[in-house]
């Protein structure tokens, strides 16, 4: 009987050890793929790269801003210039106006005394 309890022992514990050998090979963690391996490589550079675009697009932002802002300067600038020279075009309008009418009523004035001395040359005559 010593024999047979041996030999139970023995298959006992062979078929704990063989029991345990599979036990650990099924829970074991699979390997990771080469998909996997090569996603964990670049998972750094994965966030440098969003990071950067963050700041990208937050710069872009900023200077967009910055041009519509600077657009509505140039455009009340602009408007101002156009206020200035049609004033400066009407100023210059009216002056001819003005040297136009004395123009012509010296003009006038002259021919008026040029006709009221003929005039009387032709009563004298």
């Amino acid at each position: 009987m010593a024999r047979r309890d041996t030999i139970d022992f023995v298959s006992a514990f062979a078929v704990g050890a063989i029991l345990g050998v599979a036990a650990a090979l099924l829970l074991r963690p699979e390997p990771p793929s080469r998909t996997q391996r090569i996603l964990k490589q670049l998972g750094p550079y994965g966030k440098q790269v969003r990071s950067g675009a963050r700041q990208a697009r937050r710069g872009l932002e900023e200077r967009a801003s910055a041009a519509g802002d600077l657009g509505a300067e140039l455009n009340t600038a602009a408007r101002e210039l156009l206020r200035g020279f049609r004033s400066e075009v009407a100023d210059i309008l009216s002056a001819a106006r003005d040297d136009l009418a004395r123009t012509l009523n010296q003009q006038v004035e002259e021919a008026q005394t040029s006709l009221r001395r003929t005039a009387r040359k032709l009563r004298r005559s």
